[in-house]
């Protein structure tokens, strides 16, 4: 590990205690007690991506930017970790009842061999489910982010508003269009980096919320309850523009290198309306199906900035205020010459 202070290149027995053995700084992670193998240079570099442009980011936007290795790893893997402890032992019980002339122990070594190879077929040929999460919980981790990194550096990472934190606004008095995302975190998000103000947009966690007569874009989840939370708005705004911001499962299916999540829960009930209700391929409904999903709050704050861009280009809500405000009465619309 890397010292985030003197930059010394630390094995573990020089870095006890959470402190550098060399400058004797304190550190925040030590990436072989936590199990998203954090330590402060990660962390550091993962705030400075988020923060690219001078954009605010939520917790729960560092959480999943933390958790994007291990979750990756977790959603290529075959078998995942655990079937290698029976894979070891089945082989040392075979080996050493083999050579040590004591069948029990060999034959104990083959079951284990067996059944581990049984569980890495059925994983293969899809029988077996595995569940793909965030290794360590939101609460957890706002804690140790939160708590750990003021304790030892004075402040919060750059950058950061905790989701709690953000409280909305007045919202805009004729918004050109309304952001409808039922996630905290990327309603929080939006609002730290003044969307409302600078795309004259309306925000709303539900329908409820939303501004009369304006057109929509939806911000949501590619799930199973993203899906159907885009088709109940679409149903519940006839008659209004409803545009689909993301994400959905064909950009994720797309995608060089998605944040994936996967539940052991399936509930063929609801992929069978989503097929009847959507336009959704018969890959993105397998998929659903399968239990995956990518959640939006993923997305790094300059990717959500770019997405409503464009929306507002379309909805006439770019720009800035004053700009808007003098071109709705003709000023600097002239003709070229």
């Amino acid at each position: 590990m890397i010292c985030p202070h003197c930059t010394a290149n630390l094995k573990r027995k020089e870095r006890t205690g959470s402190r550098c053995g060399t400058c004797k700084k304190p550190f925040v992670f030590e990436p072989k007690d936590n199990p998203l193998a954090l330590h402060d240079v990660k962390v550091r570099r993962l705030t400075a991506k988020l923060s690219e442009g001078g954009h605010w980011y939520t917790t729960t936007q560092l959480w999943y930017a933390a958790a994007r290795k291990t979750n990756k790893a977790a959603s290529n893997g075959t078998a995942g970790c655990g079937i290698v402890v029976p894979i070891l032992i089945g082989g040392v019980l075979l080996a050493v009842g083999l050579f040590g002339d004591v069948t029990a122990l060999a034959v104990v070594g083959v079951v284990l061999l067996l059944i581990s190879a049984t569980v890495i077929a059925l994983r293969l040929a899809g029988v077996i489910k595995r569940e793909v999460a965030v290794k360590m919980p939101l609460q957890q981790f706002r804690k140790e982010i939160l708590g750990g990194w003021s304790r030892v550096y004075g402040q919060p990472p750059g950058g950061i508003v905790d989701e709690p934190n953000v409280r909305p606004g007045p919202p805009p008095a004729q918004p050109a269009f309304a952001i409808l995302c039922p996630d905290p975190a990327v309603l929080a998000c939006l609002r730290i980096n003044e969307v409302e103000r600078r795309f004259n947009a309306a925000l709303a966690a539900n329908v409820a919320g939303l501004p009369p007569a304006t057109p929509v874009a939806v911000l949501r989840d590619a799930s199973v309850d993203g899906e159907i939370f885009l088709a109940t708005a679409r149903h519940e705004l006839s008659g209004r523009r409803v545009v689909d911001l993301g994400l959905r499962p064909r950009t994720v299916l797309a995608a060089k290198d998605p944040f994936k999540l996967r539940t052991k829960a399936r509930d063929p009930q609801r992929v069978a309306w989503l097929k009847s209700h959507t336009d959704l391929s018969p890959r993105e409904l397998e998929w659903l199906g399968d239990g995956w999903s990518s959640p939006v709050a993923a997305l790094r704050p300059a990717q959500l900035l770019t997405r409503v861009q464009k929306v507002a280009t379309h909805f006439g809500g770019a720009g800035d205020p004053a700009r808007r405000a003098a071109a709705a009465i003709g000023f600097m619309t002239w003709p070229a010459a």
